[in-house]
């Protein structure tokens, strides 16, 4: 037996004593008093252990223990018995039956790397049985929102009033909870002041997890809904939400829109407003007129940062958490996204919804503490590590696709398409997304070749072949296709001969089909900066030197061999340009330019494959 089972199972005891004890009694008695003492005196011995101990989750462990034992004095000292029930039904009970998790992950899985496949096996098949169940009844409330905050008490007490101001509380449907994660300055008072019931207020800081982890023990709606303190409600964002809900199947979370220049992945659009308190104004004028809930715009996702959410209350599954491991900020939604898709769950970002985002208030202030992007630069080898594939380089994200689309104007009501590899499927969806909105009915055949994504693959296409190599495709397939594409860079797949594998795609286009691919530039600018010893580590990618078996191919010499095969016209050609660190692109341009003596005339060339990270083809059957 492990150090701190007898004491947890010891524990566990006390507190289902003393819950039974409160429902039951006015107050509490002298037995209870001394039951809740020593539960407080065993929180305080596992936390004084803890801080001896080393491991990835042992210091929010520990912290979790303090707040278990400073809540449950809380309680002993409460003036009233609605105080005593009231702190130890909200934080005490909770944050103990989450302490208890944890414990358990740290020692029974993360200590035992040999249960790791096993654990993530076991966690999806908890996912996709809770997908498939008939869902509970029975709630007490339509809807519970849980706005959790970290200091920042100007924006928590915004996005609070705005929840007031745009949400129907009046039907005594919806309950707010409200958790102040050990702030430091006035967020706990102002939580206090407001009337709500369902109140957490931390004295040690814990930071994320805390929806999932303590909140869940609480929560009584049939939705709940995840409020970021840096977030403003507007007119109709939660009807429109759970719109979603009604009318599509397996939905797990929908997430709202908000200003593009405050969140990442593409989920935002353009706004005529600055991003200020004293715009707010101007905000909810903006969102009045965008938020009309229109099913055409809702985009189903591969991956979603969810800075407000709307998901069915599963909280009944112990596994439906996020998870752990992800003890800063980053790559959790990643992870939990990667959940999501291979149990079967759908994510749709509802571009008729608007939803003002500050943008990563709190993260952006532990980002900073942390220093150097050091959140990122930890957390991503952990997805790594967990799923087996790399969270950037596994998106599938496509550039210039919609444009081709458009440009392309595919108008049959019958829309056949071939995806090779897509990965984790934001390309395939996005093709999807697309012709979901002109009304035009999309087939999806996808071939993946990385045994790694099948599961990805799956719930997504509506039809899989899963192929070694890619140099039979002509023997595999027998349809023709209006849209072939290859959603992974063409360094990576299992293709011997390029040009002929070209050549087979070609000959299963429809007329006026077109074949999209794209490639790594390992020559760019970017990428051999990236090479050379840098300060920001996140920018140092495995794929500058490949050791996997992918590929540098010769971008030009390409390019002139395909427009040869397949006339110049039929061939576009495009460029993608990842962050630029550099500012002083231009002098760097022309010291390369003075080195290699470069004429004038082909300047332009080079600077294109100095600059292009990645590049885009498009052949067209003409």
């Amino acid at each position: 037996m492990l150090w701190y089972e007898e004491i947890m199972e010891t524990a566990q005891e006390a507190v289902d004593y003393i819950a039974a004890a409160l429902q039951e009694s006015d107050g509490l008695t002298v037995s209870v008093r001394q039951v809740l003492t020593d539960f407080c005196t065993a929180m305080d011995g596992v936390a004084e252990y803890l801080s001896r101990e080393n491991g990835t989750l042992v210091e929010k462990c520990r912290r979790y223990a303090l707040n278990a034992a400073h809540s449950g004095t809380k309680a002993l000292a409460a003036e009233t018995h609605e105080e005593t029930r009231t702190f130890f039904f909200y934080e005490v009970r909770p944050l103990f039956l989450d302490l208890r998790w944890q414990l358990d992950l740290e020692y029974q899985i993360l200590r035992r790397p040999e249960r790791a496949d096993t654990y993530l096996s076991e966690t999806l098949a908890a996912f996709e049985a809770a997908r498939k169940r008939p869902r509970r009844t029975g709630f007490k409330y339509r809807v519970s929102i849980i706005v959790p905050a970290y200091n920042k008490v100007e924006f928590s007490r915004c996005a609070i009033e705005s929840l007031f101001r745009h949400t129907d509380f009046s039907h005594g449907d919806i309950e707010l909870i409200t958790i102040n994660d050990g702030s430091s300055d006035e967020t706990g008072a102002y939580f206090d002041s407001l009337s709500h019931e369902k109140k957490i207020n931390l004295k040690y800081n814990v930071y994320n997890h805390l929806g999932w982890g303590i909140a869940r023990h609480i929560v009584e709606g049939e939705y709940v809904v995840y409020f970021s303190n840096d977030a403003v409600a507007t007119p109709h964002w939660l009807e429109n939400l759970l719109a979603v809900h009604a009318a599509e199947q397996n939905v797990f979370w929908v997430v709202p829109t908000c200003n593009s220049n405050c969140i990442s992945n593409a989920q935002g659009i353009p706004v005529d407003y600055p991003n200020t308190f004293e715009a707010m104004g101007e905000m909810e004028t903006f969102a009045a007129r965008h938020n009309v809930s229109d099913p055409l715009l809702w985009e189903e996702r591969a991956v979603l940062m969810p800075f407000v959410s709307v998901v069915p209350n599963l909280f009944d599954v112990p596994e439906i958490r996020a998870d752990y491991r992800y003890t800063m900020c980053d790559f959790e939604d990643d992870d939990f996204s990667a959940m999501l898709r291979r149990s079967g769950f759908r994510q749709i970002l509802a571009k008729d919804t608007f939803v003002h985002h500050f943008g990563g208030v709190t993260l952006n202030d532990v980002r900073s503490k942390q220093g150097n992007y050091k959140s990122l630069v930890s957390m991503r080898p952990v997805f790594c590590e967990k799923w087996k594939v790399d969270p950037w380089e596994s998106r599938g994200h496509l550039a210039f696709l919609e444009h081709f689309l458009k440009e392309q104007d595919i108008r049959d009501s019958h829309v056949h398409v071939l995806m090779i590899e897509p990965m984790f499927g934001e390309g395939l969806l996005a093709v999807r997304n697309y012709f979901r909105k002109l009304r035009q009915r999309v087939v999806i055949d996808a071939v993946v070749t990385d045994a790694r994504y099948l599961s990805d693959a799956r719930s997504m296409a509506d039809n899989i072949m899963h192929m070694d190599t890619l140099d039979h495709l002509t023997e595999e397939i027998h349809d023709l296709y209006d849209i072939i594409i290859i959603a992974a860079p063409l360094n990576n797949l299992p293709i011997t001969c390029i040009l002929p594998f070209f050549h087979s795609c070609h000959e299963h286009l429809r007329p006026n089909g077109f074949v999209y691919a794209l490639l790594r530039n390992y020559n760019s600018f970017a990428h051999t900066m990236e090479s050379l010893p840098n300060e920001i580590p996140l920018l140092t990618y495995d794929t500058i030197m490949p050791l996997d078996g992918r590929r540098t191919y010769p971008v030009a010499r390409l390019i002139a061999a395909l427009r040869a095969q397949f006339t110049e016209t039929a061939v576009q050609i495009g460029y993608v340009t990842g962050a630029q660190h550099f500012g002083a692109m231009e002098s760097v341009a022309q010291s390369i330019y003075a080195a290699l003596g470069t004429p004038e005339n082909d300047r332009p060339c080079l600077r294109q494959f100095l600059s292009g990270d990645s590049v885009v083809f498009r052949i067209r059957k003409v």
